[in-house]
């Protein structure tokens, strides 16, 4: 009988590897399985350097399979994502959109209203994250040395979208998910 939902793993290994001045060598595997994998996406993708209306959005992130477009992943279901920036000279900056009610209109006076957290992908590098979840900060936010505001930092927020661009030339990416 044949299966008609079939789920996969992903095996993903991380190895770091040196040899030191002094001619040893040292070494690390880390190797995780990822279970019940059954929608992936592997993508390379030209980032210009300007954004283009509201920024080059490279993926979407929805509440439901019926609301999933080509492209967009249900938030609750990655499980993996792996961005790589293949251009050997320049970095990409990676801004994930956090869900909000207010993520079109930022600034606004509420808190948290169109978060966002900016990474910088450094030339050759890549950026691991497991799920759609995350916290960033903004200038509501209230951190000194030793303390962090609850009222901040007690959840996470989903991400809405993720988008990307280049730093002084255009850069290649490639990025793959992985969800259930």
């Amino acid at each position: 009988m044949a299966i008609c939902n079939p789920t996969g793993s992903l095996s993903v290994t991380i190895k770091e590897e040196i040899r030191l001045p002094n001619g040893n060598m040292e070494q690390s595997i880390n190797t995780e399985v990822i279970k019940d994998v059954n929608q992936i996406m592997k993508r390379t993708d030209t980032i210009s350097t300007t954004f283009s209306g509201s920024g080059i959005e490279i993926l979407r992130f929805v509440d439901s399979e019926e609301q999933q477009t080509a492209g967009s992943f249900v938030r609750d279901t990655v499980k993996y994502m792996r961005f790589t920036n293949l251009c050997p000279h320049h970095y990409v900056s990676l801004y994930l959109i956090q869900d909000s009610p207010d993520a079109q209109s930022p600034n606004t006076g509420n808190v948290g209203s169109g978060d966002e957290t900016l990474f910088k992908l450094d030339a050759g590098k890549s950026m691991v994250f497991s799920n759609a979840q995350f916290q960033g900060t903004d200038y509501y936010d209230y951190v000194v040395e030793g303390y962090v505001d609850i009222q901040y930092f007690s959840s996470f927020a989903s991400l809405t979208s993720i988008k990307a661009k280049a730093d002084e030339a255009d850069v290649q990416i490639e990025y793959f998910i992985a969800s259930s």
